[in-house]
């Protein structure tokens, strides 16, 4: 009886490998034990979490509220400050000298605070800031009497040790107005100081709270004190709060907006004046804390005491505990996001530890086991399939003979070697990547096809005939070197060739890859197989050789392509009519004494990317009017290499003239068009023997050109 085959083994359906099965099979006994002896653990251990993150938050709040308040303190007191020395009239707000001394004696005592600043009643303004650990600026905008036209000048200051070193001084346009900013008008609507959100400076935008209040000197208002802290500077102070081993610490407002938060630290909240939403810039912890109050249907203008949230994130399916605790200041929430496996590592670890020490044994039986069947089996097996995808891919020559130890296995790769011999006999008949492509794409192989826009190129040596009687056997080499130098430059235009016909080539583009530019990538292969000819006449004929001339026709349209063919023998190739007008065209070289003709859709595919001679109109079978040709000059992007071109324009005046009746006209713009073309233009010729006659024998009535 004969062993069952590959075949029998698809027929029985999907059967596990020796390796799963044994890895499975112990890792099953693994996890059941590790699973008895781990939940009576983790379920004391999830009991003494919370407790744990409880004490943690607490001390976290009493951080950030002792934080807070000392940077409300600090810009309580410089506020007040600066009222008490204007108020007892120490310095006036217009003596501009020391009340820069004042402002910056200010912010340097302050390490907390970013803006000490000033607004007039007329819309000026004046103020100090910190910009980082090193800089300070000195910010004023005057306004015109008119209040028509502000003009904003900053003094630039660098902080060395124990001083300031003034760097320079810049003057620009501005349109800050300081009585139309928020914190200008509710310091003007409030009895006292008042906080609130402010994001629009002079010298750009940036989220922060500031605290004005009036300045009334002698019963005459002033103006508005402003003192500003940048919501950066809570950011980095968060950032160094460590929570857990892994978690997170954000003050959020009761709309939900960030106030501050770690990842904020870097100065990424100078890049907006926007504070952004709780979960909305992505941050994993941040919209774990959003998915816990849409979990318990809470919203955070509901919390009025500390409220922590215990419940699994759908986000990544772990553990966590939110806690919302209120600040106290400005409505504001200290949100912290603990994941349960931070206190639960070290638990889990020794009842990891006791595990292993306990199935160490088997672990180490699985481990031989595994081993085993994968140097025996899995790894020969793999070698094999790694040799079926290169066959799959018609990749013949990485075909190796893999050794096994297990005789089947042995087997079934000296059969895949021999397999692969054979089909790289074949190999040689068939457009190899063409099959590649059509495998990578799932097409399979039996009739059918559809309509696609490509472009297809016909190519055919002059006089081959003539030189293979010449030459005999010899004409072999020849053809050949001609054949693959042709097929270099269509494949490295992203062209695939149909077939070979003799000396003769039928290529296209576009498929079975789509290209959007099938039409310019043919002319370009065409300028490149025309200049690779030229290459070889000239060394043909310095070595006394052959030298090859070749005309070529391509063309555009809607075309069939597919498998065209019977169920036994297929070819996959492009037919229909503009198919057949390629074919023609190329033909059609030898009336005009031309080497490369292009149809209408070609032109207009390819655009201003190409240059080309309008040639001519000519009869088509099948269609009631003629179809205009071209002569295909290069690629615009070799313009300068490829001469004057001023006849082009004197050749299609003529058609024009000869289209309109008038040959006088028509073969004087020929002649022109001949003599200016370097070496003649045989094409010219034609139309001035054609203008010749119609001047004495003029066509019919119904004549078109």
């Amino acid at each position: 009886m004969s062993e069952p085959g590959p075949a029998a083994d698809a027929a029985a359906g999907w059967r596990p490998s020796l390796g799963a099965v044994l890895t499975a099979t112990l890792l099953v006994a693994v996890l059941a034990t590790a699973g008895f002896m781990h939940f009576p653990w983790s379920a004391i251990a999830r009991g003494n979490v919370r407790d744990l993150v409880d004490q943690l938050n607490d001390r976290i709040a009493a951080s950030i509220r002792q934080e807070v308040g000392d940077v409300i303190a600090d810009a309580g007191a410089a506020q007040e400050a600066l009222r008490t020395i204007f108020f007892q009239n120490v310095i006036k707000t217009n003596d501009e000298a020391k009340r820069e001394f004042v402002f910056l004696s200010l912010l340097q005592s302050q390490p907390s605070l970013s803006w000490i600043s000033f607004g007039w009643p007329d819309g000026n303004f004046f103020g100090a800031q910190k910009v980082g650990d090193d800089r300070i600026q000195m910010v004023e905008v005057k306004w015109n009497a008119d209040h028509s036209a502000a003009e904003r000048r900053v003094d630039y200051y660098d902080v060395i040790t124990g001083d300031i070193e003034f760097k320079e001084r810049a003057f620009e346009p501005s349109d800050y107005d300081a009585t139309a900013q928020g914190w200008y008008q509710r310091a003007l609507a409030a009895n006292g100081p008042i906080w609130s959100d402010v994001a629009r400076f002079p010298t750009g935008s940036k989220p922060a709270i500031a605290t004005s209040g009036q300045l009334t000197v002698f019963q005459q208002f002033q103006g508005v004190i402003n003192i500003v802290i940048e919501l950066e500077r809570l950011s980095r102070f968060l950032a160094t709060i460590p929570v857990g081993r892994s978690g997170t610490v954000v003050i959020v407002d009761r709309s939900g907006r960030i106030v501050a938060a770690p990842e904020l630290a870097e100065g990424t909240q100078a890049e907006s004046a926007e504070m952004p939403m709780l979960g909305a810039d992505k941050d994993r912890l941040e919209m774990v804390a959003k998915e816990a109050l849409t979990h318990f249907g809470m919203q955070l203008a509901e919390i009025r005491g500390t409220m922590p949230l215990a419940f699994r994130s759908g986000l990544d399916r772990q553990d966590y505990i939110v806690t919302f605790t209120p600040l106290g200041f400005k409505g504001w929430l200290i949100a912290t996001v603990v994941p349960e496996s931070d206190f639960l590592a070290g638990v889990e670890r020794s009842t990891q530890r006791l595990v292993w020490w306990v199935l160490g044994f088997t672990i180490a039986i699985a481990l031989l086991a595994t081993l085993l069947a994968r140097l025996l089996i899995a790894r020969p097996l793999g070698r094999v399939a790694a040799e079926l995808a290169h066959i799959e891919s018609f990749e013949l020559g990485r075909i190796t003979r893999r050794r096994s130890p297990l005789r089947e296995i042995d087997r079934l790769s000296a059969a895949l070697s021999q397999m692969a011999s054979g089909l790289a006999s074949f190999q040689k008949y068939l457009p190899t990547e063409l099959v590649r492509t059509l495998v990578r794409q799932g097409i399979e192989a039996k009739p059918g096809g559809s309509h696609q826009p490509i472009t297809v190129m016909f190519t055919d040596l002059v006089g081959f005939t003539r030189l293979s009687e010449r030459l005999g056997d010899a004409v072999v080499p020849i053809l050949a070197d001609y054949l693959g130098r042709m097929s270099g430059a269509i494949h490295g235009t992203g062209g695939t060739i149909d077939k070979f016909i003799g000396d003769a080539i039928m290529a296209f583009w576009g498929a079975p890859i789509a290209n959007p530019a099938h039409a310019l990538e043919a002319c370009r292969a065409a300028v490149a197989c025309d200049r690779i000819l030229a290459e070889m006449r000239a060394r043909a004929k310095a070595a006394g050789g052959e030298a090859l001339h070749m005309r070529l026709g391509i063309n555009s349209g809607d075309i069939l392509v597919g498998n065209i063919g019977s169920a036994e023998r297929l070819n996959y190739t492009a037919i229909g009519d503009a198919v057949n007008v390629a074919s023609r065209l190329e033909g059609l070289n030898k009336r005009y004494g031309t080497r490369m003709l292009i149809g209408a859709a070609t032109r207009d595919a390819a655009g201003a990317a190409i240059l080309v001679r309008r040639l001519d109109r000519v009869a088509v079978y099948g269609r009631t009017e003629g179809i205009a040709i071209y002569e295909l000059i290069g690629l615009a992007e070799e313009r300068e290499t490829l001469g004057p071109l001023d006849w082009i324009a004197l050749y299609e005046a003529g058609l024009d003239h000869h289209a309109a009746r008038r040959f006088a006209e028509a073969e004087a713009a020929f002649a022109a068009a001949d003599r200016a073309r370097p070496g003649g233009d045989p094409a010219s010729r034609i139309f001035i023997e054609a203008a010749r006659r119609f001047k004495v024998a003029p066509p019919p009535a119904d004549w078109r050109a």
